[in-house]
């Protein structure tokens, strides 16, 4: 299993959830400028970033493997397995969106603003989810860094190129993600030809590290042997 993380975190917050599949080998990436992973002197496209993502996997050995990613890790998750389609056996997203078509909770103007402009609504709602116990000790990138991870997705949008997707894919989301409401996950999989979704009530935007083992059972489900989503 490959696991892409969000916005600004190192790959070290991935550790409660890599705990649950002690018999999969667990494999985490992390944005550049995250962690140990230097920065890029210059913002990368969505499309370049996947390429280097799928090189370093094939370094490993890694030509086909299930492929997980969680916010701004889902969307570089849907652009591999859009412009890889061979490479991804099956795909998770969890906590994403399709970007700039993202749905707002309701159409309010400060729902509205909060999705125009998402990377300030991060800042507001990660404090609450990153004061649970395991993520307080993780470091999480500089402001900087974190503008530069996001700037090549402000103006991308995975709709229209959802159905090239072949990968079966389990869309979760969290009940009371604030950051991406969980609508979207329906969205993501109406567009998705072999897709289904799951929300898990009462859980934030960053619920598979909250919430690692309801986020494990729900997909050892979907990767059972024989398991076929239409």
């Amino acid at each position: 299993m490959v696991f892409l993380n969000g916005i600004g975190s190192s790959l070290e917050i991935a550790e409660p959830l890599a705990r649950q599949f002690r018999n999969r080998p667990f494999v985490a990436l992390e944005m550049p400028g995250a962690g140990q992973t230097p920065l890029s002197p210059f913002p990368l496209a969505p499309a370049s970033l996947a390429r280097i993502a799928v090189r370093c996997l094939e370094q490993a050995g890694l030509r086909r493997f299930i492929l997980m990613g969680l916010s701004l890790g889902g969307a570089l998750a849907q652009q591999i397995a859009i412009q890889y389609r061979g490479r991804v056996d099956r795909l998770i997203l969890a906590g994403t969106c399709s970007g700039t078509t993202m749905l707002p909770a309701d159409w309010t103007e400060a729902s509205l603003w909060r999705t125009l402009n998402p990377f300030a609504a991060l800042m507001d709602d990660l404090i609450s989810d990153l004061a649970n116990a395991h993520v307080r000790g993780v470091a999480m990138a500089n402001t900087p860094a974190m503008l530069a991870q996001f700037a090549p997705f402000m103006g991308w949008s995975s709709l229209c190129f959802l159905p090239m997707i072949e990968a079966q894919t389990l869309v979760l989301a969290g009940s009371r993600d604030r950051i991406i409401p969980p609508k979207n996950a329906v969205q993501l999989s109406a567009f998705i030809r072999r897709a289904d979704h799951r929300i898990l009530p009462d859980a934030g935007h960053l619920f598979p590290f909250t919430e690692p083992e309801r986020t494990a059972s729900h997909i050892e489900r979907f990767l059972q042997p024989g398991r076929t989503v239409d």
